[in-house]
Parts: C-alpha cells; structure tokens; sequence
C-alpha cells in the first residue's frame, strides 16, 4: 500500500465553486431540513460547508494513498455562513500522516474564502486506511478537541430516514461514493449494507443542535465535530436519535456535547461538540 509522506505539507487548490439557492435548498430537502432560512435556499445549512472542499480534499488524498480510505472525525469552525452568490475557493492541505493502532491517520485541513478573500470556514477531516502502517509521523497535529465535560442532558430528537436517505444525499452533496449507493460496492469493502455519508450523519444529527439550542439560527453555530463512530447502514427503517449535554463555556461560547445512534442502539457518533455563539 502507498503512502507518499513527502506530500506532508502540500496544498490543492479547487475550482471556483458558485453559490445559489438552489444548490442550498436542495442540501436543506436532502436532509428534510424544515428550517425556513435553508428550505428557501438563502442561508446554507451547516455541514454543506463541506461540499465545496470535497474536491480538493479528495484529489489530496488519493494523491497520497491507493488504500481505502474511512472519514473517521471532523471538525468544523465557522466563520460567515455561505449564501448565494459567494464564489468559493478551498486550499486543502495535508496537515498530517501518522501511525496508530488502528491504522494510518491522515489529517487534511481545508480552509475555504470567497472570492474577496473573506474566510467562510476551516475544516480538519480526519481519515483513516485501516490495517496499514508507516514508519513515521510527519506533520501537525489537529487543533485539540473543547475541553468541557458532559453535564445535564438537554434532550433526545430522534429522525425517521427515508430508505433513499443515502441517494438524496449524494444527488445534494454530488458524493457518489459507490459503498454509499450500492449493496455489492458495500460488500466489497467489507460491510454488510451500504452505509450513509458521514457528513449526512453529522448533517441530521446538527438539525437538533440548530433547532434546539441556536433557537432555529444557524449563523450562531461556530464549530461542530465529531468522531464517526459506527457506520450507519442503510438497511431500511434507520432511524438517527441525537441526544444533547450541556458542555459549560468555551471561548466565551455555550459549548454543547452531542452523541448519536441508530435504530439498533449502535453509536455511530461520540465525542460530538459544538460551540454556539451567545
């Protein structure tokens, strides 16, 4: 298995990618986003911020290893929200490749601009090739996890998904990963059923953070990660339940710890936060 360390540092830059209402209220209908803000396309919902990166993040990646590749965490820090009309420029970096007990960790950072220079987001995704090895670490590590602890639980929102949750979301998002669409891709990579983005995971299950504790204002969300945990297979009748904790104060914002599981109890997120501005 290839693992080109001596691109530790190296940076792709994307295509211009154009903002409009209607790649915005399509994300939003994907995800049965009710929001009135991101239904009507002028305001996008959190994680669509990571469409404009997967370009770039994904040519990084396969330019550093031919190994299969699993989104493992996330963690997003917003800084303006993304609205129609912006046009979108995303600089990926390879932060870092180390070796763990699982596998071998990659670390791409990918910070996005509008075409004035405005930073709209930075995005640190975490990935791992299971079952691989290198010698060495090379590069840095991720900005440290918020440091609060779960407190009182705030609630329980629990989400039906549709059994095509997984094809709405491609056609939304334009990620056409085949183990996500299709049962014999999905059995090649070693898993029983096709499994749902991760990004649609943490999608649905930041509807409750949005609704609930931003008071229904996405603007006020300013970070949001997770561990990916548990694939959530698509094997008809998923259900996701996101449980909220109070998490204390973080950077002079309410910090809130979030978990997730499916249908069968399975955790497919832990360690979530978010940081919501006051």
């Amino acid at each position: 298995m290839r693992f080109d360390l001596a691109r530790v540092g190296s940076v792709r830059e994307s295509e211009e990618f154009r903002v409009n209402s209607y790649r915005l209220a399509q994300f939003a209908e994907a995800l049965g986003d009710t929001n009135e803000a991101h239904a009507a396309g002028r305001i996008a919902p959190p994680v669509f911020a990571h469409v404009p990166v997967m370009q770039s993040l994904v040519e990084e990646i396969q330019a550093t290893t031919d190994g299969f590749v699993i989104h493992g965490e996330h963690d997003f820090d917003f800084h303006r929200p993304i609205e129609p009309g912006q046009r979108l420029f995303t600089r990926s970096v390879l932060q870092r490749l180390a070796p763990s007990k699982a596998g071998v960790q990659m670390i791409v950072r990918a910070e996005t601009r509008t075409h004035t220079g405005d930073i709209v987001s930075v995005q640190y995704s975490g990935c791992l090739v299971q079952g691989a090895s290198i010698a060495e670490s090379r590069g840095e590590a991720p900005p440290a996890r918020p440091l609060g602890e779960p407190g009182k639980a705030l609630g329980e929102v629990t989400i039906a998904l549709p059994d095509d949750q997984a094809f709405r979301y491609a056609e939304a998002a334009r990620d056409y990963s085949p183990y996500t669409l299709d049962a014999a891709a999905a059995q090649a990579k070693g898993f029983p059923a096709p499994i749902l983005h991760g990004m649609c995971t943490i999608a649905l299950a930041s509807r409750a953070i949005v609704d609930g504790p931003c008071g229904g204002d996405s603007r006020r969300l300013k970070r949001l990660g997770c561990r990916f945990s548990h694939p959530l297979f698509m094997t008809g009748g998923q259900k996701l339940a996101t449980r909220l904790f109070e998490g204390g104060v973080e950077r002079g914002r309410t910090l809130l710890r979030f978990d997730a599981q499916d249908l069968g109890k399975n955790p497919v997120i832990k360690n979530g936060f978010a940081e919501i501005q006051p």
